[in-house]
């Protein structure tokens, strides 16, 4: 698989084109493993941010439920 120009000439030999298109693959799988692992971290930060907000909210209900079992 080479590029051919207009009239049909080959414009690289099959080396140099597969040399081309293996670096460009490779180029754009290690961009896309890049972004998978970006995407990755941004998952965790907001799970961990969703965690932290439970657990506040269930510590203060708990305070709640303790304060009205102590009014009665």
């Amino acid at each position: 698989m080479y590029a051919i120009a207009l009239r049909g000439r080959t414009v690289l030999k099959p080396q140099a084109s597969y040399l081309v298109f293996t670096a460009a693959g490779g180029y754009i799988g290690f961009k896309y493993y890049q972004f998978k692992q970006y995407e990755g971290q941004l998952i965790e930060k907001r799970r961990e941010v969703l965690l932290e907000k439970r657990a506040q909210r269930q510590a203060d209900a708990a305070a709640a439920a303790a304060a009205a079992a102590g009014e009665s």
